[in-house]
């Protein structure tokens, strides 16, 4: 187990452990056959926006491949054929549950592509508390497959920065090399240890999440909207009879905040995040006054 300054720090710390960079003046979105695996950080998308990021920031070749378009991720057979996937991808990040769709990944899909993959496999869990199952066996069975946990969703304490990786011990030892002395702040810690001793409290809220996303995503599909299944703490919706950009300001003019993402895959979604039933019920109201009135 390694701890970090959030998960970020630690998705950060496995691309400068794992990939070699190729160069600034050489930098290119898709990998070139003359740069080999060893330069390449991979991921599906849409996913987390860092990954990019980090790619970009250590000169390393990106290679993003795209899921199926309603958001579930290709199998193994498929990403043969296709062929822009690499599967001797120096690290390969899997966003699961995804964000920002909210589609879960079973264990099962997941460990078919871990087996496939020669390279590092980072399976990013952040909304995991909120999913059917979990992957952290695959980190306890596959030595080049970490799971990447946060304290920033499911428990509130994304202004901690704690956030943890569980993986192969050799691959701690390769990530620790590169760790920052005292990375983790002494508050954070302490918030941390202070939540894993209401553990109880915690569930309690994330079925209550969980509960209250299932109503929701019932009532938005009655008022015509596409709620695509979700294992997060939020929805990923097509809204009906206007764009999804209009709904946004129709609910902004109510009050009634929700994220819009303008890039091709995702732009004819809204992502709801699910907060107390007052709040979704005054979210649901605002939609049929849109509707109907």
């Amino acid at each position: 187990i390694m701890v970090g300054n959030g998960s970020d720090e630690l998705l950060a710390l496995a691309t400068r452990a794992f990939v070699e960079p190729v160069g600034t003046a050489r930098r290119a979105v898709r990998p070139s056959q003359r740069d080999g695996p060893t330069h390449v950080v991979q991921y599906f998308t849409p996913s987390y926006s860092l990954y990019p990021v980090l790619a970009d920031i250590h000169c390393a070749r990106r290679n993003p491949v795209p899921l199926k378009r309603d958001f579930s991720m290709p199998t193994v057979k498929e990403l043969h054929r296709d062929g822009r996937w690499n599967f001797r991808a120096a690290l390969t990040f899997i966003t699961t549950p995804n964000a920002p769709s909210g589609r879960g990944y079973s264990s099962a899909e997941l460990e078919r592509l871990c087996r496939a993959q020669k390279g590092v496999v980072i399976l990013d869990e952040a909304y995991v508390d909120f999913a059917n199952e979990n992957a952290m066996r695959l980190a306890l069975k596959y030595p080049h497959v970490v799971v990447s946990r946060t304290f920033s969703k499911a428990f509130s304490l994304c202004f901690q920065r704690v956030g943890y990786f569980v993986g192969h011990p050799e691959l701690i030892a390769a990530l620790d090399k590169v760790r920052d002395s005292y990375n983790v702040n002494g508050l954070g810690q302490v918030a941390a240890r202070a939540t894993l001793d209401e553990l109880a409290y915690y569930r309690k809220s994330f079925l209550r999440i969980i509960e209250t996303r299932e109503r929701v995503a019932r009532e938005l599909t009655m008022l015509g909207f596409r709620a695509l299944p979700s294992q997060a703490n939020f929805l990923f919706v097509g809204p009906p009879v206007f764009s999804a950009k209009e709904w946004l300001g129709k609910l902004r003019d109510r009050k009634i905040l929700v994220r819009w993402f303008n890039h091709a895959e995702t732009k004819d979604y809204l992502r709801i995040t699910i907060g107390s039933d007052a709040e979704m019920n005054a979210l649901l109201e605002a939609a049929r006054d849109i509707l109907f009135r």
